[in-house]
């Protein structure tokens, strides 16, 4: 088996670092005029109450136009930018807010307005049953009707699945029912998250890396200025070379590790062929979680408070991602509420655990 290109360069001025990864990368070489092409960044969700900084967060806006603008330059003229944002919001269906929000606060319509593409948002659109390894998920027809995928995650960490990079990003191209599936009492999210890429190969991998995102995937977390962009057509390799960049062993990112075993494959970045810069040259380590007490009776800064009489164990990966990211402001709202004396021996629980 050949080497997986993959070029690694700073993101310096648009279009033309993006344009000089993907030449590095042979990147269109598969790419026909005529070609349906879906662009799926990651747009993870919206919070409908407290304003967002995008830096890390979500694929950078301008990066993606950089994109069409490659496109559109080498003759596509079907373009779609596809995402299903996750619902968040009140209980009825007119208070919730997602992808087309996200759409318009992150800049899209005018995508749509000068470049005439195609904005999508999946749960608008119908979707499909697809088995793999006696799993039904079901997927956008958007996303599996398009002939040429474009994958631009973030360099972000993740609070459950250590990091949120390719193979984890086309998460968003199924429906809710097959994300609830997804944390799974019994099966792993990230054995989930090692499928998608096989039921939705994408063509090409573009690594959002200009901020690394610490603590995320939400915007509780901080963002740092790293300026990197990645690109292979192969996706292992893009998140290879993301872990490494976020300061970890690729084989320590357990979906990571499941789809490599699965197809056989090595995690060295001596199986690839690296274009342009070394990942270690933006090597940065991002923490992903926070410390949890030793008897998992809540965060470690309740020892130093004194906090007792009490117990929220740490979420695992049964529970939503969205409602992981209630932690934060729950345990805030708990430590505020603590006044020097024990709670009455109050016990939380979330998940199907």
């Amino acid at each position: 088996m050949e080497k997986p290109i993959v070029s690694i360069n700073n993101y310096e001025s648009s279009p033309d670092s993006l344009a000089k990864a993907i030449e590095e990368a042979m990147a269109f070489e598969k790419l026909q005029t005529k070609h349906r092409v879906l662009i799926k960044p990651n747009l993870v969700g919206w919070d409908p109450v407290y304003p967002i900084a995008p830096y890390g967060v979500y694929t950078t806006s301008r990066l993606v136009e950089d994109m069409v603008i490659l496109l559109k330059d080498y003759g596509v003229k079907d373009i779609i930018i596809g995402e299903g944002s996750a619902p968040r919001g009140g209980k009825k269906k007119d208070q919730l807010v997602g992808t087309r929000l996200i759409f318009s606060a992150l800049g899209y319509p005018y995508l749509l307005k000068k470049y005439g593409v195609r904005l999508v948002d999946f749960f608008e659109e119908p979707f499909e049953a697809v088995e793999f390894e006696g799993i039904s998920l079901n997927i956008s027809k958007a996303a599996l009707g398009a002939e040429f995928v474009i994958n631009m995650p973030v360099l972000k960490t993740h609070n459950q699945t250590k990091l949120s990079l390719g193979l984890k990003n086309l998460k968003g191209c199924i429906d809710l029912k097959s994300r609830r599936l997804c944390h799974h009492e019994r099966i792993p999210l990230d054995y989930f998250c090692s499928l998608f890429v096989e039921i939705i190969p994408p063509s090409i991998t573009v690594l959002d890396g200009i901020y690394g995102l610490e603590k995320g995937p939400y915007y509780l977390g901080t963002a740092h200025r790293m300026n990197a962009v990645v690109v292979s057509r192969d996706p292992l390799a893009v998140d290879v070379v993301g872990a490494t960049m976020a300061g970890f062993e690729p084989s320590a990112v357990e979906h990571i590790a499941i789809y490599a075993k699965r197809n056989r494959r090595s995690l060295d970045l001596d199986s690839l062929s690296l274009k342009g810069l070394h990942p270690n040259e933006f090597k940065r380590i991002l923490k992903w979680d926070y410390t949890w007490r030793e008897d998992n009776t809540g965060p470690g800064n309740w020892d130093k408070l004194g906090v007792s009489g009490i117990s929220i164990p740490k979420y695992d990966q049964t529970i939503c991602t969205g409602c992981s990211s209630m932690y934060n402001p729950l345990l805030m709202l708990i430590t505020s509420a603590y006044k020097g004396k024990p709670f009455d021996e109050i016990e939380v629980l979330t998940g199907k655990k």
